[in-house]
């Protein structure tokens, strides 16, 4: 289970994990790692995978979840997670944090009007409607209180897609900067403020 890759940007601190291992192969180097018993071996991997990776970045930290089922840690630092196909993120900051990764494909376009205002669905690109999906999705974990509206809470200002780059979003009165790359046919998002 490699990381493949660890990004210090905005005071934040980004670890991408790939999980390649079975899920047996998990459970004997997790021995330390309590878990619960899911149905699901991919969401038994993702939670194995995520504590790993906890332990990779900041060995002390105990995760939990507040009751709006956001992760928190006991480092007095902020945290934000998130899974797409068969990667982990992670984002640690002394800032509050959101972080997003998505497989760039047509779901995004598909359940656009879901979250897209009407007057910005035209000529929507598969890459363009993912990238706004997953900007939305980073805010919403960066709020961390949920009972948000993506369509109407959260505005994303115009952009060109490109490989790496800011976007500009309007949530709550506030003017929030997102940092934005392609990876492995995916979209990493996150902001630190």
């Amino acid at each position: 289970m490699p990381l493949i890759e660890k990004i210090k940007n905005n005071n934040c601190i980004i670890a991408i994990w790939e999980m390649t291992d079975s899920l047996n192969d998990l459970k004997k180097i997790s021995k330390n790692i309590k878990f619960p018993e899911y149905k699901s071996d991919k969401r038994n991997k993702e939670f194995i995978s995520t504590r790993l990776l906890i332990q990779n970045i900041l060995p002390e930290a105990v995760l939990t979840y507040n009751k709006y089922g956001a992760p928190e840690i006991n480092t007095n630092d902020f945290i934000s997670i998130s899974h797409s196909n068969n990667l982990v993120v992670i984002a640690v900051s002394k800032s509050k944090v959101g972080i997003d990764i998505e497989k760039i494909d047509d779901k995004a376009i598909r359940l656009a009007s879901k979250f897209i205002s009407s007057e910005n669905i035209a000529n929507l690109s598969i890459k363009k409607a993912t990238l706004i999906w997953s900007c939305k999705e980073a805010i919403y974990k960066w709020h961390q209180k949920g009972n948000l509206n993506f369509k109407d809470d959260i505005k994303i200002e115009s952009f060109e897609v490109k490989e790496s780059g800011e976007i500009f979003a309007n949530f709550n009165h506030n003017k929030l900067t997102i940092n934005y790359k392609e990876f492995n046919r995916h979209f990493l998002v996150y902001l630190c403020k």
